[in-house]
């Protein structure tokens, strides 16, 4: 059993979901556990700002929420709106935001190299990373008058293959879709959030490196344990599980 001193969750979220009761939604008690867990930093989006039809307000609460370093807050960004770059704007001119994320399957639009050039345009010089949310909840879990499906890996990569110098994350990839991803883009960190196989670790490392592979929780929408464990009953030497923990995010981020 590996002994996780340092993690840097790279996906969590606050407020509420109107389909089901967060325990940890309110931040304050999200920090909490997550610390209780050796946590020492983590990327914050707000829940909000999935339905909401403008994340805007949404984006606004979380930067007023946060008082300290733990959290670094993650601005959601709605290409299908016009107005998207207000949003973006705000990320600009907040120190502490040094990631934006793209919900395309809730906000209803596709990966598309025009939308997202003009996104990358003002991201790249100022170093901001963009992440992209593949799930928010597995389908077979939705609320059934609500059935939402995955972001598809084929449009991710086509489009994020015009913009090799961005560097990208994506959350809550699926195993099927990891080995397409890593052979086409060089540009992209994958977490682990999603990847429900028995010692997922070794089995990455032996079939692609852990290199760009890092660690998320996804909590409150799953309980941290779940992801936390994956490291810490790791087979692998502990240098290798903490590359996911948080070295890996250290070479994308300063923290």
């Amino acid at each position: 059993m590996n002994e996780i001193k340092k993690l840097i969750d790279l996906s969590v979220w606050t407020g509420n979901w109107p389909f089901i009761h967060l325990r940890y939604g309110n931040m304050n008690v999200l920090k909490e556990k997550l610390k209780s867990m050796n946590v020492t930093k983590a990327f914050i989006a707000p829940i909000e700002g999935i339905l909401e039809q403008d994340p805007i307000r949404a984006n606004k609460n979380l930067l007023s929420g946060i008082n300290d370093d733990f959290f670094s807050p993650v601005l959601i960004i709605d290409l299908s709106y016009e107005n998207w770059q207000e949003c973006m704007e705000i990320a600009l001119n907040d120190r502490r935001v040094k990631m934006v994320k793209l919900i395309p399957n809730y906000h209803i639009y596709k990966m598309d190299e025009k939308k997202l050039g003009k996104l990358v345009e003002l991201a790249k010089p100022n170093h901001m990373v963009i992440s992209i949310q593949m799930r928010i909840e597995d389908r077979r879990g939705q609320y059934p008058l609500m059935k939402v499906d995955d972001v598809g890996y084929q449009g991710v990569i086509k489009a994020l293959s015009y913009f090799p110098d961005q560097v990208f994350i994506l959350n809550n990839v699926l195993m099927s879709d990891i080995q397409m991803l890593i052979q086409s883009l060089d540009n992209v960190y994958l977490d682990i959030s999603s990847l429900e196989h028995q010692d997922i670790l070794e089995q990455l490392y032996h079939e692609y490196s852990l290199d760009r592979f890092l660690f998320s929780s996804h909590c409150p929408f799953f309980f941290p344990e779940g992801n936390i464990y994956k490291l810490k009953f790791s087979s692998l030497d502990i240098k290798e599980v903490e590359k996911v923990a948080y070295k890996n995010a250290e070479k994308i981020f300063t923290c």
